[in-house]
């Protein structure tokens, strides 16, 4: 929802939202039903998710005292093949995303049939605030999420969600955990630039771990599509 008073340029960017989600058509993305323009306030009408966003539902599982977690490795492994069809999508029709993460990634329902689906293209920022970091002008950058070339150089490209990816590859074997523990967002430029990477989350499989430090790799070019990543998925489903 757009709220009734807001700048020329909240509008432009809601109008690009909406303009953008009514062009794709994906199981891994969510579906936007409609746009109301005419009245205050404006909105966009999606699908119902009935699942939540993926951060608070990984949270919710979270092992407690003598109780382990729900969610099994390959309960995990299908919510990540999930979003990386629905990357492979976006790659493949040349859009750049810029903000994967399991915020902005959401669940058709909360049980084993679940599904999970990109679900934000622009509306998490007010949601998660705390994870984003200021710089320049208005943009709220999510740093921790981001690779070197987009902080530093402003550079975007698919290969910088293939970045973003890996994280969310770590959010989801964590169980929602924030990125780069105990660091601040000025830590964390610092640590990635200087070659930092992150641990593998507790239990986390090795063939996983090794998607994300693939993701991770200095060199966009040596990091891999979206095609390549669901096969490695699929291989670790095995």
């Amino acid at each position: 929802t757009l709220p009734e008073i807001c700048s020329e340029q909240d509008e432009m960017d809601f109008l690009m939202e909406a303009l953008i989600m009514s062009k794709f058509n994906h199981q891994n993305i969510v579906r936007c039903i409609g746009v109301s323009l005419q009245i205050l306030p404006r909105f966009i009408l999606l699908e119902l998710m009935t699942g939540g966003d993926l951060k608070s539902f990984l949270r919710q599982n979270r092992p407690r005292t003598n109780q382990p977690s729900s969610l099994t490795m390959l309960e995990l492994l299908h919510v990540a093949r999930d979003i990386a069809f629905g990357c492979r999508y976006l790659e493949e029709n040349h859009f750049i995303h810029r903000d994967i993460a399991a915020r902005n990634c959401l669940l058709t329902c909360p049980g084993p049939e679940r599904v999970a689906k990109i679900g934000d293209f622009g509306m998490a920022r007010d949601i998660y605030r705390a994870s984003y970091y200021r710089k320049g002008g208005r943009a709220m950058l999510p740093v921790k999420w981001m690779p070197p070339e987009a902080f530093l150089e402003g550079i975007f490209t698919c290969k910088t969600d293939t970045w973003s990816f890996g994280v969310l590859l770590w959010e989801i074997f964590s169980l929602g955990y924030m990125p780069y523990p105990c660091k601040t967002n000025q830590e964390v430029l610092e640590f990635v630039t200087s070659g930092g990477r992150m641990d593998p989350p507790k239990s986390c499989p090795g063939p996983v771990y090794r998607i994300m430090t693939q993701c991770w790799q200095h060199c966009p070019e040596h990091r891999p599509n979206f095609s390549a990543i669901l096969e490695r998925i699929n291989y670790c489903t095995q």
